[in-house]
């Protein structure tokens, strides 16, 4: 009787996605992908529907991760570009989305991703993916209770059975990212981890070290995990602050129409959905295309509202992303950053300082912060009692957030590394333990 296929570890992100596998003897192995003639480790966590190329009574026709953005930027901008929905997994209330002639659910969504997502990672690492640990958020995003994280958890268990994962396990990500840092020392310590997301934020206290993570199996270390804590606060928020005071005032935000002898305000929902990547497809409806035409002749500036219904209608979430995240980096790097962005006609650019950025940001920062503080308040520790921060994702190097980290503990206890593969290093760390 043949070995069994190794266990994989997949970190399953608002934006990308990565699978590891942890060799027998060897380094941790990478999935990779092939993206507009280079490779990459992510798999960036979207889709992509030809509307041309859907059948009834067919199965649904799609790309995902780098394939779905090479055909997403092949079409031009045509078809349905759906990205971000892992935030969607604590609702209760979403309905079906058209594909064509298919009716879709969010579970149908999460098994398509996380199939080809298994597939290309088999093709990409020579071995089954059918045994894997998942991560998940310590609080998914949109949660306000246990149910609501228990009802996401399940959600994504049962999408990925569906999807060919037959023996499945799931670790928080802050604990995941703990594993990775830990292969790195050479002392015990006691450590904050702080994984700063796409969709979520979370910390983890914890004990960890050569002395500690030779212990057989999991469940050994369960006691070494001290706190953990987050929020629905991340770098999707950072996004929407950047869309929200530089894009929407030039797509209609703030402006007026009349109807019925009275002045009324432009409803600040298309803006709202514009800025958050989950909810940009749900903008590509009939009905909103029908009120935005509406709009379009009462409105003070009709020009802006026509910009906005071309954004939406040609598909730019993805290249309005690039965009802004681009801005962003480029703040953390500098005082001040250009935002350009343009279509068809239609440009925005604009300079931006770090100090505008931050205020637009601070209540976002404050929320992050707030759990962080939370999280050692629980076990009654102080910053002074951490003798390491390892802070993992790129909102990690934004410097009002580096700065609240650095006032708590200290310059010098700051560390950080591996933006896209520590928490699927740490999930294959957990299955070469299982």
């Amino acid at each position: 009787m043949g070995a069994q296929p190794g266990i994989a570890g997949i970190d399953f992100g608002t934006s990308n996605s990565v699978v590891a596998l942890a060799g027998a003897d060897g380094p941790t192995r990478f999935a990779t992908h092939a993206l507009l003639g280079d490779s990459t480790t992510s798999f960036r966590s979207l889709l992509f529907f030809d509307l041309e190329e859907q059948r009834p009574r067919q199965p649904v026709d799609y790309s995902a991760g780098p394939e779905g953005i090479e055909a997403y930027l092949e079409a031009l901008g045509e078809g349905r570009l759906i990205q971000s929905f892992k935030t969607h997994l604590s609702s209760t209330r979403l309905g079906r989305t058209r594909v064509g002639p298919h009716a879709l659910d969010l579970d149908a969504l999460l098994r398509l991703f996380l199939e080809r997502l298994r597939e290309r990672g088999e093709a990409s690492l020579g071995a089954p993916l059918t045994r894997a640990v998942f991560g998940r958020p310590v609080c998914f995003a949109g949660a306000e209770d246990e149910a609501a994280n228990a009802h996401a958890e399940a959600r994504l268990r049962a999408a990925a059975q569906a999807a060919g994962i037959e023996e499945l396990h799931v670790e928080l990500e802050p604990i995941a990212a703990a594993y990775h840092y830990e292969a790195k020392l050479d002392s015990d310590e006691l450590a904050m981890i702080a994984d700063f997301g796409a969709g979520t934020t979370d910390f983890c206290v914890m004990h960890i070290g050569p002395s500690r993570r030779d212990a057989a199996g999991l469940d050994s270390r369960s006691a070494d995990v001290l706190a953990t804590g987050g929020v629905g606060v991340a770098g999707d928020n950072l996004d929407a602050a950047l869309i929200q005071h530089v894009v929407a005032p030039a797509l209609g935000k703030g402006g007026h129409y009349r109807e019925f002898g009275k002045t009324l305000a432009i409803p600040p929902s298309y803006y709202h959905k514009l800025s958050r990547w989950h909810q940009l497809s749900f903008l590509r409806t009939e009905r909103t295309r029908q009120d935005l035409e509406r709009l379009h002749q009462l409105a003070d500036e009709p020009e802006a509202i026509e910009a906005l219904m071309m954004i939406i209608e040609d598909n730019q979430g993805f290249h309005l992303h690039k965009s802004v995240e681009a801005t962003k980096i480029a703040l953390s790097q500098g005082e001040r950053a250009r935002f350009h962005f343009e279509h068809d006609g239609f440009e925005v650019a604009r300079e931006v300082s770090r100090a505008d950025f931050e205020g637009w940001i601070a209540e976002d920062v404050a929320a992050m912060v707030a759990c962080l503080d939370q999280t050692l308040a629980k076990i009654g520790l102080t910053p002074e009692d951490i003798d390491r921060v390892f802070m993992t994702g790129g909102t990690a190097f934004v410097p009002c957030v580096r700065r609240e980290f650095a006032a708590r503990f200290g310059v010098d206890k700051l560390g950080h590394g591996d933006e896209l593969s520590s928490i699927a290093a740490g999930l294959a760390a957990c299955g070469a333990r299982l």
